[in-house]
């Protein structure tokens, strides 16, 4: 499944927090399908076609996977149907499509698909299909209040909770909003960027 980190860096540079945002990005290893064996295809799209969508399927992760693991992947599906990605039977439990919902192709009567597939691990510096994570970053940021209003109640009060900690007060890094209120009213509220720290 989707799972989220939030790093909160203290004491770097701009070059720091960019150099772990491209690492997460291209380094992460996962599984993606390298290969594809065709044995039947007389659907509408040609091999090389079936190939590259069949490639682009996210896959699960098995962190005890060996390096050189070889995963296989077969669909056997006969038309009229929609193969989908939960049409790719795998040889291991633990490297399966992320989502069976992925359209890969329209079968009409009489059309089949056989093939089998092979995933590797491999990351985003290999290729795009083996990107698993999106990263970014920015300056971490307060927003101090100045002097506790009726105006900042009802600010306070109009945000989703996302953007509040347990305690009630705005997290500042969350919260869009918070500049424009501060910049609005900076006789209530201060909203600053640390150039040292990152999220």
């Amino acid at each position: 499944g989707e799972s989220l980190a939030v790093l909160h860096v203290k004491g770097a540079s701009v070059g720091f927090a960019n150099a772990l945002r491209r690492t997460i990005i291209s380094l992460l290893p996962s599984f993606a399908i390298d290969e594809v064996d065709f044995y039947e295809n007389n659907s509408p799209l040609f091999n090389e076609i079936l190939a590259n969508r069949i490639g682009m399927v996210p896959l699960t992760f098995d962190p005890k996977a060996a390096q050189d693991t070889k995963v296989s992947l077969t669909i056997n599906a006969q038309g009229p149907a929609t193969v989908y990605s939960k049409d790719l039977v795998s040889g291991d439990e633990k490297i399966t499509p992320v989502n069976g919902d992925f359209p890969i192709a329209e079968l009409g009567d009489k059309q089949n698909l056989r093939v089998e597939a092979w995933a590797v691990l491999g990351n985003s510096k290999k290729h795009a299909k083996f990107q698993c994570a999106q990263a970014s970053y920015s300056h971490y940021a307060t927003f101090v209040v100045k002097k506790n209003t009726q105006k900042l109640q009802e600010f306070i009060k109009a945000l989703p909770a996302s953007c509040l900690d347990g305690k009630g007060n705005v997290v500042a890094w969350k919260c869009d909003a918070a500049v424009d209120f501060a910049q609005n009213n900076p006789d209530v509220a201060e909203y600053k960027e640390k150039e040292d720290e990152f999220v």
